[in-house]
């Protein structure tokens, strides 16, 4: 039985104007200087806090410290989600989980944001609906962040399936190192941010949506009648 996994911020919600914007915001008032687009991309972008707030304020740091300053940070972030009208789901998306869901595949979400930012993304985009909540694997200073393999591990050993059954969705090249280092089945490259640094050399498969509904079961393996998926949609 295969699993699907998906990395959350820019994979199943278009969110890179939020977080750029929220970072910058909250970077310039604790350090004074502007943040490059090398930095977001290298430092921010599949990264968790415990990367990126050391890089950026240029110390070390306890866990404790970097919570509180996480969550200045993403205060900053959820205001700007409730502010847009652009705060939902990825096109296609939950036509998708639908059908996976009717098809009793396993699925759960692995994401470098917090405990916070999940409570909140269940609330607003009714990720109940496809997600148990209890099954996500989130950033909470217990495991080492992306690239490294843990939290898709993790992901898998809740779902109760074998990792290298397990297909994952990323955005971001840090995201996809993870599930390569992890041993996932394979990997499938959202291509959501404006500079895609995404090949087919690197992932699988790449989408920039999940519109085709068709094509997306069939990267994954799973037969479909295209009349029935017509009349459904």
């Amino acid at each position: 039985m295969i699993g699907i996994l998906f990395d959350f911020n820019g994979t199943m919600f278009f969110d890179e104007s939020f977080q750029e914007e929220s970072w910058k915001s909250f970077l310039m008032k604790k350090t004074g200087r502007a943040v490059t687009d090398k930095e977001l991309q290298k430092y921010i972008h599949g990264r968790n806090s415990d990367f990126s707030l050391p890089y950026f304020l240029g110390r070390p740091m306890s866990r404790g410290e970097i919570e509180l300053l996480e969550e200045e940070k993403e205060s900053i972030y959820r205001k700007l989600c409730l502010e847009s009208e652009s705060f939902q789901l990825a096109d296609g998306l939950p036509a998708f989980l639908d059908e996976l869901v009717a098809r009793k595949v396993p699925i759960t979400i692995a994401t470098a944001s917090g405990w916070n930012n999940v409570k909140f993304f269940f609330e607003h985009l009714d990720l109940d609906r496809w997600f148990d909540i209890d099954k996500v694997v989130y950033n909470d200073g217990a495991l080492p962040g992306k690239p490294e393999p843990d939290l898709y591990l993790k992901a898998a050993k809740r779902l109760g399936v074998d990792i290298h059954s397990c297909i994952v969705f990323e955005d971001s090249v840090s995201g996809v190192e993870s599930a390569k280092r992890a041993s996932a089945l394979k990997t499938i490259g959202v291509a959501s941010m404006r500079k895609n640094h995404l090949s087919n050399e690197i992932v699988s498969d790449i989408i920039h949506d999940y519109s085709n509904l068709a094509l997306l079961l069939k990267m994954i393996g799973i037969e479909s009648d295209e009349k029935e998926l017509q009349h459904e949609i």
